[in-house]
């Protein structure tokens, strides 16, 4: 059965709110509203390396840019694999950092985890943690002014997006908490220079794109350019690489996630969850650095699409098909397998 994994900027949309040529086409068609064209529903996906606001709310949006209704288990943002992941942090204290406003707490809230702070929390406790930073009058209506963090050992630090990121802000509090003393603000362990002692809290970023398209015509920096500051800041204090986990394509652990998801929606649409996907979902994307790499290293079917990061050349990852737009690579995929 034939399957599809879209990325979203760059390929269905650019921005907020500029729509690609085809991609509301594409969604109808295998969504099953256009059977002139296809006779069956097709099982396929949003999977993206954005996030920064609760799955919830990300399909609520989506839904009304292309106009076709989606199920909770349509959409894997980068983050949205920590859902599996989380459990063991579930009652102890984490820093959560990205998103607009409190959208790292309410994403943190959605995954179960109870004790989620934010970097304007530890602004709103002490404002010379960083002096640099202010903070705003809707921030002022968010933050927890009720926690002593001197008091807190953070178990961990979750950086789900870079929207709404202070990365000055991030990189000092994130540096002082993997050198403390058991994630204890106001604290320093002591270490000896460039020898690793494992003895830092966890680490987990999502999103490891360098670049990414908007509707500006330069593609921007993006959360793995946040990751390179922070490593280049932590090797000079410390003298050590920095330790994390990452999470988001092209990593594998996100494939294995969106196959999950999207046999849970061959459920959705009447299908056997365990019927073969023919072997070859196929991955409509825009960047040969994340989404190319990870669905060729997963055995997915890559198309190229040029109306995103790729603008034509050889790519670093060659894919299986380069193609014009989102529709040309669904009609490539659909004929492949011999259903249009």
């Amino acid at each position: 059965m034939a399957a599809f994994a879209f990325d979203i900027d760059g390929v269905l949309k650019h921005g907020k709110s500029h729509i690609l040529p085809g991609a509301n086409r594409v969604l109808n068609v295998l969504s099953g509203r256009t059977p002139e064209v296809l006779a069956q529903k097709v099982p396929f996906l949003l999977m993206t390396n954005g996030g920064g606001q609760t799955e919830d709310e990300r399909l609520k949006a989506l839904e009304g840019d292309f106009g076709v209704q989606f199920s909770k288990n349509q959409l894997v943002q980068s983050h949205t694999p920590l859902q599996d992941y989380v459990s063991e942090y579930r009652d102890k204290p984490v820093l959560v950092c990205g998103g607009e406003g409190d959208a790292a707490r309410s994403v943190a809230h959605s995954y179960g985890l109870k004790q989620a702070y934010l970097l304007q929390d530890l602004v709103a406790w002490r404002g010379n943690v960083w002096d640099r930073y202010h903070l705003t009058a809707a921030e002022e209506s968010f933050v927890r002014r009720d926690i002593d963090f001197s008091n807190i050992p953070f178990s961990a630090i979750f950086v789900i997006h870079d929207a709404g990121l202070d990365w000055a802000l991030a990189t000092q509090v994130i540096t002082e908490l993997l050198n403390s003393d058991g994630g204890r603000m106001g604290t320093q362990r002591q270490r000896k220079k460039g020898v690793p002692d494992g003895k830092e809290i966890p680490l987990i970023l999502t999103n490891p794109d360098f670049i990414w398209p908007t509707d500006y015509p330069v593609p921007r920096f993006g959360m793995g350019a946040f990751r390179t500051g922070l490593d280049a800041v932590y090797k000079e204090l410390t003298g050590c690489d920095l330790p994390y986990t990452q999470f988001g394509k092209p990593h594998t652990t996100t494939y294995k996630f969106a196959e999950s998801m999207l046999r849970r929606h061959l459920a959705d649409i009447g299908g056997n969850p365990a019927d073969p996907l023919s072997g070859e979902p196929a991955d409509p994307a825009d960047n040969p650095a994340s989404d190319i790499a990870g669905a060729n290293a997963y055995g997915w079917v890559s198309l190229l699409v040029r109306t995103g990061v790729y603008a034509g050349g050889e790519p670093a990852h060659r894919p299986t098909q380069i193609v014009d737009n989102v529709e040309d690579g669904v009609m490539w995929a659909l004929k492949r397998e011999g259903l249009v």
